[in-house]
Formats: C-alpha cells, sequence, structure tokens
C-alpha cells in the first residue's frame, strides 16, 4: 500500500513536472513572439536601412492533368483551353528591386516572358501571389489578406508553441508553430524560425488547408555587416481539392470543381500553381536611381524584348523537365490556334464597358437606357483604338429617344501630343439632353454598369448643343488633369426661365473654361510600354474643378465662377467590412440659371405613395429626396456608408449588409431670378440614414431609407423611400 502511494505520489510529481514544462514552453513561444513584434521596424530590411537593393527571378508555373481540367466543374475560360492542349501555363520574369526609405518600395522589370503571347498580359504583375515582407500587419496570397502571426493582431488570433531550437547559418534559432485561435479570423497555419539573439525570421512557412491547399515558404540568409535577415528563397504551392474555388488570373477565371472521393484519392483530379523567387545580389545603403516616384512597378520597353538566350542562367537551376520545356515551346502556336490573346483583350475591356471589334472598341453603355423624357434610349458608340493608329482617335456616339422621338449625337477627334504623360487634345461637339442642375467632374474615373440607377428616376432635363476644345494629361501617376474650353447653347424641356436683373432668358448661351484634376497621393501604378494602370487603389481621392463662365466670348450670355472638389476615403478591413466617406462641395458665384447650379443627386420620384416611388437606388444619392425639391449655388455633402463583411449563407449566396447615412446642407443667393418652379434651400440641414441588403439575387437587393430633422415631411410614408439595389461586379 506505501509503495502504490509512493508510486502515485511520483506519478503526480512527474505529471506537475510536465505541466510546468508545457506552460513554460509556451509562455516561452509567446514571449519570443512579442519581442520579435517589438523589433520589427529594426529587423525590416526596407525600414532599418536607408537604401535597400537586389536582383530577382521569378517564374510561375500552373500545371494540371488534362482529363481533370476537361471535367465539368471547370470553366471554359482561356487558361483552361491552353492548359488543356500543353498541360502547362508558364511565365518568368527577372527584376531589380529598390527600396528607399524616404520614397518606399519599387520594382523594375528588366526582363520578361509569357510563351504564347506577342507581349505579356501586364496585369499580372499587379497581382501579388505571395508577400515579399513577412514583417507588415497583414500576410498576402493571391491577392488576399490574411492576419500576420507576427502582429499586433496575431497575437489576438493565433496560438503559439515552441517546437524545438536549432541552426541556421551558424545562429541559434527557435522554431515556434503557430494555429489560429478558435473562433477568430485568422486561416494561417505554420512555423517561423526566430533568431535567438535578432529575433528576426531566419525562415518561415504558412499553410492553408480548405477548398485550396495552400503551402507559401520563405528562406533567409544572413547578413553579418548590418545583423540582418534577407529573404533570399520564396516558394508559394497551390493545389486544388474537392470544393468549388475559383482563382481569377489575368482577366480569366478557372475554376475548380467538384470531384468525388475515388477521383481525388486516384490523383486524377490535381491542379497546381506553383511560383518560385529568389533574390540575390544585396545592396544596401547605397545610392539609388529611385525614377519616378509613386510608380511600384516599371516595365520598361527592352523588357519585353529580351533574346531567348537570356534565361539560360536563370533555367539552368531550375527543374523543369525536358517535357515541359517543350511544352513551353509549343504556347506560342497554341494560343494563336485559341486565339487567346484576342479572348483576354475582350475580357479586359469588357470590364470597362468596351468590346473591341477590330479596330473600334463598342462602348456598352451606350446601348440602351431609360428616362421619364426620352422613355427609351436607343445608341451606339465607341472609340478607336491602337490597331487604327497610337496617336489619332475617333470616338462618338449616336442615340435616339422613343419618346421624344429626337436624335442625339457627340463627335469627337483626338490627337495624341506626348507619350509619356499620355496627353490627348480633342476637338468635339455634341448634341444631347443633361440632367438639370447636374454637375459633373470631368476628371472622374470612368465606371460601367449594366444600367445607371438615378437615369431611371430622373424627371428633369435641358437640351444642349456644345462644341470645344479639350487636353488631357497624365501629369504625375497619381495626378490627372483635364482643361476644356466650350461653348454651349441651351434650351429648356419646361417652362422655366432665368432672369437676372429681370431680363427674362429661356434659352442661352454659355461659354466655358474648366480646369480639372484627380490626385490619388497613396495609390501605386504600374508603368507599362503602353500606359499607366493603377496597382494599389488607395485613399484618399481628391477631386477639384474650377470653371469661368465668360460674357460675350461666343455671344454667350453671362459671367460667372463655380469651384467644386470632392474627397473620397474608404477603410477596407481584414475582416471584409468596408466604411467609406465621400464629402463634396460646390461654391458658384454670378449670373448662374438653375440649370447649371447644384442640387445633392436626389433620387426620390415625385410620386404621391411609398410603393409608386419603389424604383432603385442610386450608389451615391439621397433616396428620400425628391427630384426639383432642393437647389443650392452653394452646397456641402456628407455620406457615409459602413458595409459589414458578407454573410455566406450559400456558394450562390452571399448578401451584404450596408448602414448608410447622408447629410447635406446649402443656400441659394437670388433664388427670385429662377421663374415657373418651385423650389427649397437646404439651409437648415438635410438628413437621412438607412439600410442595404445587396446582393440577394443576380447582383439585386433591397434599401430602405428614413428621413428626417429640419425637412421631415408631416405625412411619415413621405419620409420612407423603399427600392432595389444593384451591384453587379464586371
Amino acid at each position: 500500500m506505501q509503495h502504490k502511494n509512493s508510486l502515485l505520489l511520483l506519478i503526480c510529481f512527474l505529471l506537475t513536472v510536465v505541466t510546468q514544462g508545457q506552460s513554460e514552453l509556451g509562455t516561452t513561444a509567446l514571449q519570443m513572439v512579442k519581442k520579435s513584434i517589438d523589433q520589427i521596424d529594426a529587423n525590416n530590411p526596407l525600414k532599418a536601412l536607408n537604401t535597400f537593393q537586389y536582383d530577382s527571378y521569378e517564374n510561375l508555373k500552373i500545371a494540371g492533368n488534362p482529363e481533370a481540367i476537361t471535367g465539368s466543374g471547370y470553366k471554359k475560360t482561356e487558361l483552361r483551353r491552353t492548359l488543356l492542349k500543353t498541360g502547362v501555363f508558364f511565365s518568368e520574369k527577372s527584376s531589380e528591386v529598390i527600396n528607399d526609405i524616404s520614397q518606399g518600395y519599387k520594382e523594375v522589370i528588366t526582363a520578361a516572358l509569357m510563351p504564347g503571347f506577342e507581349k505579356p498580359v501586364y496585369p499580372i504583375y499587379n497581382i501579388e501571389f505571395q508577400s515579399r515582407n513577412l514583417y507588415q500587419d497583414t500576410y498576402v496570397i493571391f491577392d488576399q489578406h490574411f492576419i500576420n502571426p507576427l502582429s499586433q493582431d496575431g497575437l489576438r488570433s493565433y496560438n503559439y508553441e515552441t517546437v524545438k531550437d536549432s541552426i541556421i547559418e551558424n545562429r541559434t534559432v527557435t522554431q515556434i508553430a503557430f494555429a489560429p485561435i478558435e473562433n477568430s479570423n485568422a486561416t494561417l497555419y505554420g512555423t517561423f524560425f526566430l533568431d535567438s539573439e535578432t529575433h528576426a525570421i531566419a525562415k518561415a512557412s504558412y499553410n492553408i488547408k480548405g477548398s485550396l491547399e495552400v503551402a507559401s515558404n520563405h528562406v533567409f540568409t544572413y547578413d553579418k555587416l548590418h545583423h540582418l535577415w534577407y529573404n533570399n528563397y520564396d516558394e508559394l504551392f497551390i493545389k486544388k481539392i474537392k470544393d468549388i474555388k475559383e482563382i481569377e488570373l489575368f482577366g480569366g477565371r478557372f475554376e475548380v470543381g467538384t470531384r468525388t472521393q475515388e477521383e481525388i484519392e486516384d490523383n486524377r483530379d490535381e491542379l497546381y500553381l506553383i511560383l518560385k523567387r529568389k533574390q540575390s545580389n544585396f545592396k544596401t545603403n547605397r545610392k539609388v536611381n529611385y525614377g519616378l516616384k509613386g510608380v511600384a512597378i516599371e516595365i520598361p520597353e527592352e523588357a519585353i524584348k529580351q533574346p531567348l538566350n537570356y534565361w539560360d542562367d536563370y533555367r539552368s537551376n531550375e527543374a523543369f523537365t525536358t517535357q515541359e520545356l517543350a511544352n513551353f515551346m509549343q504556347l506560342d502556336s497554341i494560343v494563336i490556334a485559341e486565339k487567346v490573346t484576342r479572348k483576354l483583350e475582350v475580357i479586359e475591356k469588357f470590364k470597362v464597358g468596351y468590346y473591341p471589334v477590330g479596330f473600334f472598341d463598342l462602348d456598352l453603355k451606350y446601348l440602351i437606357k431609360f428616362n421619364d423624357y426620352e422613355a427609351f434610349r436607343l445608341g451606339l458608340g465607341g472609340t478607336t483604338n491602337d490597331k487604327l493608329s497610337k496617336n489619332w482617335r475617333i470616338s462618338g456616339y449616336g442615340a435616339y429617344g422613343t419618346k421624344d422621338k429626337v436624335f442625339k449625337y457627340n463627335a469627337t477627334l483626338g490627337y495624341r501630343i506626348g507619350k509619356e504623360n499620355n496627353t490627348w487634345i480633342s476637338a468635339y461637339k455634341t448634341d444631347d439632353i443633361y440632367e438639370f442642375s447636374g454637375s459633373r467632374f470631368l476628371t472622374d474615373a470612368r465606371v460601367y454598369s449594366l444600367f445607371e440607377p438615378r437615369l431611371i428616376n430622373i424627371p428633369t432635363f435641358y437640351l444642349y448643343k456644345e462644341y470645344g476644345l479639350s487636353l488631357q494629361q497624365r501629369l504625375y501617376p497619381s495626378l490627372i488633369s483635364e482643361v476644356s474650353l466650350s461653348r454651349k447653347r441651351v434650351s429648356q424641356t419646361t417652362n422655366y426661365v432665368f432672369a437676372p436683373n429681370g431680363i427674362p432668358f429661356n434659352n442661352y448661351v454659355l461659354s466655358e473654361a474648366t480646369v480639372a484634376a484627380r490626385w490619388s497621393p497613396q495609390s501605386e501604378f504600374m508603368k507599362t510600354p503602353d500606359s499607366y494602370q493603377e496597382t494599389t487603389k488607395a485613399y484618399p481621392v481628391l477631386s477639384a474643378q474650377i470653371t469661368k463662365g465668360i460674357k460675350g466670348l461666343a455671344e454667350s450670355d453671362f459671367n460667372y465662377f463655380k469651384i467644386s472638389g470632392k474627397a473620397n476615403y474608404t477603410i477596407n478591413r481584414i475582416t471584409g467590412s468596408q466604411t467609406a466617406f465621400l464629402l463634396e462641395g460646390h461654391y458658384a458665384h454670378g449670373a448662374v440659371p438653375l440649370s447649371h447650379l447644384f442640387h445633392a443627386y436626389p433620387n426620390a420620384p415625385t410620386k404621391d405613395e411609398v410603393l409608386q416611388r419603389f424604383s432603385v437606388a442610386g450608389r451615391n444619392s439621397f433616396e428620400t429626396m425628391f427630384f426639383n425639391e432642393f437647389f443650392s449655388d452653394r452646397i456641402a455633402t456628407l455620406q457615409m456608408r459602413h458595409s459589414f463583411a458578407p454573410f455566406h449563407i450559400a456558394s450562390w449566396l452571399n448578401p451584404e449588409l450596408v448602414i448608410t447615412s447622408r447629410y447635406a446642407i446649402g443656400d441659394l443667393n437670388g433664388a427670385a431670378d429662377h421663374l415657373n418652379i418651385n423650389f427649397n434651400t437646404l439651409d437648415k440641414g438635410y438628413t437621412e440614414s438607412g439600410f442595404e441588403i445587396n446582393k440577394l439575387i443576380y447582383g439585386f437587393g433591397l434599401s430602405a431609407t428614413y428621413r428626417y430633422g429640419a425637412y421631415h415631411l408631416p405625412q411619415f410614408s413621405d419620409n420612407i423611400a423603399l427600392k432595389f439595389t444593384f451591384y453587379l461586379e464586371i
């Protein structure tokens, strides 16, 4: 009995020792991670060094079993067709990577090859397949951001455990494993090796297991002079498994379809993406030629003209089979036969609303519209492309209203006078209609939608005949500008009369000089031999515009001055939620007709019942404000939208809840000069709030908005707006 008690005491003692040991290991791991986070700036070469430069070689290979690729779960994309013929898609590039602590990070691509294409499909270089910097708050795989285990958010999202000590490059390192805490937003698993002295990363592996199986590995080399670890080899391996999953690559998507367990086990359902990247020739704290600021990726013309033997030294250490190299060579004929380049061109231009037909890009936004004045507006428009001329372009449109039975048109002739800044001078003539009191910024980015929501509801337009000149230029990568000089003859579709100083005008002539600019100071850009492309859209985005009406110029009737500005700021969170702010203001001074003053983008049809007003909500409009209810010569609006992360109910049902709130304030001098129209001012401040449930089916959703505050209406139902929403990504 005594022996049994002694044995029990011994077992209890051993259990206590083991438990304490595990606790100490766990505490040690957490302490090391915290120390590493505290030392991030000192260990991150991009911040610890004034300048940092190295050479990089990267190749991307997508390979799959052709029999698996033909399965019913795959979309017939260009990537699929290419893989079906060759079993492989291949791309490689060499780069010089530069970081200047005052100017930022830049990659200059010194050579680029994409077998099968006359020139590379440039958007592929904008995809961040894998993080280069492991010290950022998020870790990136295929443009998706994950909580980095080595970050403050990571401390709240992962469990850490010490695995063992080992030696890398004659330095003691500690291997630490990490896994997501239950119910956290983290999804990464893996290990990293931390230098026991500097607490820097010496090696790391990150994994994801789910509908795609991902393994991402990083190897570092130690610099004894600066006591820093440099990332010198990366590898990304993605393997599809049974669940449906789509990956988008340079405009096309390949879809991973569901297979039976037997097919998976027989290894007949495999599709791989393999990325390998090597970095070498590290140079620190030396003078660097950074080049143009704001350009994160540069692709010079000579980079796409390197001879094939340029790649021999890079490929010599790669494990390419003879069959793979033969397949690379076949890609030229396969891509031509399958018309892959043509199909990719269609995909890229369709995203911004064009469909290429030879040397002409058909503008899809003119095909069909609907509004109260024209009813159905049927049209055709577009622009010539580089296949006709790189320096000349002819664009325009024609449209016919089934209700007013009038033909409208625009014709524009443009000439590029500077390639570097994409400077175009254009002459145009237009005969059309436009929204009464509608304001627009010349430099607003083109937005394509299957239809324009507010257009359906707009009741009041003016007619105009205009001709003018414009100069468009990208002054800097982040700054675009436009200058225009125009003459416009305006007539009314209503009995509105403008009577400054008691002199009535129903029709009038306006001659205007306008200067506009849009600045995206935090965005990053890619400079290709053809153009600039925005690689990272960042906020704020600032727009400004000044317009001067010149009396007497080309028979112009009025002198006036207008200034407008807006600021767009959006906060994107790793959880999938988003908060957006839009601040906009306009001011006018002088004799300005109401048709060319300002409103707050109202979107409530002037009908009595709530259901009669049921229509489509706009993107940035006041849903409870009636058309022609308010006009201003000075106005400011603030709109706020908070979008929650999508609710994943089913593969086809991922609705989004959005909370909205809008505020407008304004006033109008000389209201008595505007005759035959009844309206109010916004001097008391207008407020409305509501919510949207978007993307319920085929991009459609529902919204409800309530009007309150100083302009709350006596009848409760008049303050409510119930509408469809439509958000469909092209």
